[in-house]
């Protein structure tokens, strides 16, 4: 099956569009269309999702099913929290409990209420919807 990537390709060069064209008419920037075409962004939101339907002539359905399906899948406390103390750790090269892939890791430093530094490990899938945002 057509990727979604390849699907926006086509129907933008289909419609005579530059990429840069293409932003300009949707009003999404331009970094976050190079990022779908390069197949790293997978899943659009609504808006997005109306806005290339609009201008690329396409039903929204048509979107949808290029979208990157996944199965909804419960990843216990231990596994996240573990995942956790090894990204403020630094360890490199963590793969994501969902599918395998690589995960792309850093460290937010935030401060609470009290002005303390509190570090917050983050984490999201470069293939699937997994993420620590918390």
């Amino acid at each position: 099956m057509e990727s979604l990537a390849e699907f926006i390709q086509k129907r933008r060069e289909k419609a005579g569009l530059s990429i840069t064209g293409l932003a300009n008419k949707t009003n999404i920037k331009l970094e976050i269309l190079q990022d779908i075409e390069d197949g790293k962004e997978l899943f659009l939101s609504v808006t997005q999702r109306q806005q290339l339907a609009r201008v690329l002539k396409c039903q929204i359905q048509e979107l949808k099913d290029h979208e990157r399906s996944f199965e909804f899948q419960v990843i216990s406390d231990e596994v996240i929290d573990n995942l956790k103390r090894r990204i403020l750790n630094q360890e490199t090269n963590l793969r994501c409990p969902m599918c395998g892939e690589p995960l792309v890791t850093r460290i937010a430093k935030m401060y609470d209420i009290e002005d303390n530094l509190v570090l917050q490990p983050k984490a999201h899938c470069v293939k699937c919807v997994f993420q620590i945002k918390e």
